[in-house]
């Protein structure tokens, strides 16, 4: 019995909240530089909501001082201040701060390119020159459990600390830091599956659901807008190994996200296999079989972005039994048999 798919994409973009240029900073004995979070939306795995986790990962900075001028125009001569530093989440302060202790400065401006995990499977560096974040072939894994949410974070040029500002707040003993707003790196990937109408007679079961796709390249983040290059390295992604039975006109999330970088789609190249079992709700088994399909749909996406979410809804149907009957003509020439009667 043939099976067919119908495909339908559906791609949500998640976007950052906005955020100012600024920061909120208040100690109780000095003015020492903490950070606060922000996940746009959906880090090593996927949150949800647009709170930073205060357990793992932790996340990375780079300061950068200017005496005089703005960071837009003297980028080039700042100062590095905040060497890739892993900035932790501290219980006892309720704030988010550097193993080592860095002040602002009585003059002059920080400026603060951030990136999450500080740990992450590639190479970061910054180069102030041309303001450009780079994570050099940076590597996913395929379990889902141990992916990495890579994110960059919206540069904050021009800080400056104020402690007049901060008296109430100083009193309170309350802290608040340098806003740290970031955005996804990675594509998210996701799967739901049902069955096509009229098969309420039939029970149909998905195995397992897998795909292939690029898992290695090279983040560049230059003046805040990422882009993706050297793509490669094929891994099989599973979006899970579990039973599901499907429901008529439901779709359903059929296991987890994945993360792979984002990439240009082609045929055979990035697809995805699905594993299935037919039976008849009286309990007939009529086998089971995979199916084996291109990611990149005509007229449709074409390829993954940074900081978006693709869904693939998969709607499996059967080939109904038809019949095409015929008759086997008389044989010919007749045949002629003589019968006498008295």
């Amino acid at each position: 019995m043939k099976k067919y798919f119908i495909i339908a994409v559906a791609a949500l973009v998640a976007l950052a909240s906005c955020s100012k240029n600024e920061t909120d900073f208040s100690s109780k004995k000095s003015n020492a530089i903490s950070f606060s979070a922000v996940a746009a939306k959906n880090t090593k795995a996927l949150i949800t909501g647009t709170t930073y986790k205060t357990t793992d990962p932790h996340f990375g900075i780079f300061a950068y001082a200017l005496t005089s001028g703005t960071w837009a125009v003297n980028h080039s001569t700042a100062q590095l201040y905040m060497d890739d530093v892993e900035i932790s989440y501290v219980d006892a302060d309720k704030i988010w701060e550097p193993a080592a202790t860095y002040y602002w400065p009585l003059s002059g401006t920080l400026t603060f390119i951030g990136y999450s995990p500080y740990d992450c499977n590639g190479t970061v560096a910054y180069d102030k020159a041309t303001q450009a974040l780079t994570v050099t072939n940076f590597t996913q894994v395929a379990e889902v459990d141990d992916q990495e949410d890579l994110m960059w974070a919206t540069t904050n040029a021009d800080l400056s600390d104020n402690q007049a500002t901060y008296t109430s707040e100083l009193q309170t003993s309350t802290k608040t830091g340098v806003n740290e707003v970031f955005h996804h790196a990675l594509s998210q990937v996701c799967f739901a599956v049902k069955k096509a109408t009229g098969l309420s007679g039939y029970v149909i079961t998905v195995d397992s659901l897998k795909f292939t796709a690029y898992s290695k390249g090279t983040l560049t983040v230059t003046e805040d807008s990422p882009a993706w290059s050297d793509q490669s390295t094929g891994l099989t992604f599973w979006a899970a190994k579990a039973d599901s039975v499907l429901v008529d006109n439901a779709f359903r999330a059929y296991g987890e996200a994945n993360l792979p970088v984002p990439q240009t789609l082609a045929a055979s190249t990035q697809q995805f296999t699905i594993y299935y079992k037919l039976a008849t709700t009286g309990g007939v088994d009529l086998g089971s079989t995979s199916k084996t399909v291109d990611l990149r749909v005509a007229d449709g996406v074409t390829s993954w972005a940074n900081n978006t979410k693709y869904i693939y809804n998969i709607t499996i149907d059967l080939n109904k039994i038809y019949f095409s009957p015929s008759i086997v003509e008389w044989t010919s020439p007749a045949v002629e048999q003589a019968i006498d009667v008295q």
